[in-house]
């Protein structure tokens, strides 16, 4: 017995489907590239010379679909650590580009700096539960420039994990693979298996932002896979509806797809399941709505009717500090995406609608995802697990304590052991008041101390050191 959260019914995904289609041709999606509106024209795309408006037939969506792999590869700098994308498993990965770090040192908010970034990807790397590294933070004390380099160079020497980013200016592009080949154990870019891939978003409604869709561009020339995720909010970029919200994102992510599909036939790209809902009272993003359940609940289910790998959304919440809010938050949307049963499952890491990392959190979202994957792997209903033997041994009035059975049981994982969220006698919590975020904060210091990542090749660090330089002053401001 292993509890699923199945997709909305086909009929309902026909609709959304069918809706995007209709917006697709008849709407069109605004794509401010000369290089992109012809490559979408020669493949029998309708292209509004005043407005840039590309309107995209049913058949070259179909054909997009048809090239794009059902299986992607998210390699890792160490091979140990890939990420396959195939529906075999449900992989945790960090949330992206937070402003804020709640800083577990001093107890403060402040803006987000390259060691937060270091040590986050350090830490990720640690845990065995994170398959893929998001870049966690902005950077505030990067240089404006050249901050999607830094950030890229501190990714990598943090991890031997695959690592994700975004690029946003296509001028970076080259600085970005001249880094990624002289981080790779040969010196040379392997499309074949990408240790590093793009976060890349659409903007709603219904359009391309002129940087990253150049960038976008680009990178998929070079093979770089492409996480498609569009951040709309319902109620404001969106509809209000949880349909319309939802059929929305779904033509941003599929025009995204079908560009891609054509820049390199075969391409990895991920669907995200994923858009924002606005809290109208405050006029933020709602990221652990009940709503953004529904939300993933029928994008999973597009996902898996286009046969896409498809990456899903929780941890992040909305509170501003530990709280039961917070806890709540990471409860409802980590786990209900969970039986969704989605390659890949972001969020670890942040508070305040992924606006803010705190380091223990990243581990505490470990540990949660831990108990997510003994609820996912269900119930065993055969004679060793109904243990009717055993229970005729005891007899009436007896206790299994000391039978073997049990010790075996528990060394296979029958039961969740937890290492932070401990269950204590008030007694014994009593006497120390040590609390989960106190163990996380201990065991992220504990980390930082010992654990080290795979290290660069020899020599990497100083030719990237000079690429950036480079960049620094090639590259015009941002």
């Amino acid at each position: 017995m292993i509890p699923r959260i199945t997709p909305p019914p086909p009929a309902e995904l026909d609709a959304i489907h069918e809706a995007t289609l209709r917006v697709l041709e008849q709407v069109g999606v605004a794509f401010p590239s000369r290089a992109a509106r012809e490559l979408l024209a020669d493949a029998g795309a309708r292209v509004d010379a005043g407005t840039g408006v590309v309107h995209i037939p049913a058949s070259l969506v179909e054909r997009a679909l048809a090239t794009a792999p059902r299986e992607v590869l998210l390699a890792g700098r160490d091979a140990a650590h890939d990420v396959r994308c195939d529906g075999g498993a449900v992989r945790l990965t960090l949330d992206g580009t937070g402003a804020y770090t709640l800083d577990h040192r001093s107890g403060e908010r402040r803006a987000s700096t390259m060691r937060d970034l270091a040590e986050a990807s350090l830490i990720a790397d640690a845990a065995p539960e994170i398959g893929v590294v998001w870049n966690i933070v902005s950077a505030a004390d990067a240089p404006a420039n050249t901050q999607v380099l830094d950030e890229l160079e501190t990714c990598l020497t943090n991890t031997g994990k695959h690592v994700q980013g975004e690029v946003q200016r296509a001028s970076e592009v080259p600085y970005v693979m001249d880094i990624l080949a002289a981080a790779s154990d040969d010196g040379s870019w392997h499309a074949e298996r990408p240790f590093f891939s793009i976060v890349y978003c659409p903007v709603p409604p219904l359009q391309h932002e002129p940087e990253m869709l150049e960038a976008g561009i680009a990178l998929a020339r070079e093979g770089v896979p492409m996480c498609v995720y569009s951040m709309g909010l319902a109620g404001a970029t969106a509809p209000v509806t949880i349909a319309g919200a939802v059929m929305q994102a779904n033509a941003e992510i599929l025009s995204s797809i079908v560009l891609f599909q054509l820049v390199r036939p075969g391409l990895g790209c991920i669907y995200v399941a994923d858009t924002g809902v606005l809290d109208m009272r405050v006029g933020v993003y709602a990221a652990a709505s009940p709503e953004a359940v529904l939300i993933t609940q029928a994008m999973v289910g597009l996902a898996r009717r286009y046969d896409l790998p498809v990456m899903a959304t929780g941890f992040t919440g909305d509170a501003n500090d530990f709280s039961m809010m917070s806890g709540s938050d990471a409860a409802l949307t980590g786990l209900a995406s969970a039986l969704m049963d989605p390659d890949l499952l972001c969020g670890a890491g942040m508070h305040d609608g992924a606006q803010m990392l705190s380091l223990p959190k990243i581990l505490l979202d470990c540990e949660l995802f831990r108990q997510y994957e003994r609820v996912r792997a269900g119930l065993s209903v055969d004679e060793d697990h109904l243990m009717t033997d055993v229970v005729a041994d005891v007899g009436p009035g007896g206790h299994f304590l000391k039978a073997r059975q049990t010790r075996r049981h528990l060394r296979s994982g029958e039961l969740h052991t937890p290492r932070l969220l401990l269950r204590e006698p008030y007694e014994m919590w009593s006497a120390t008041r040590v609390g989960e975020v106190e163990r996380a904060a201990e065991a992220v210091e504990e980390i930082l101390g010992s654990h080290r990542a795979k290290p660069l090749p020899d020599g990497a660090r100083t030719r990237i050191a000079a690429i950036i330089t480079a960049a620094g002053r090639e590259l015009g401001g941002r």
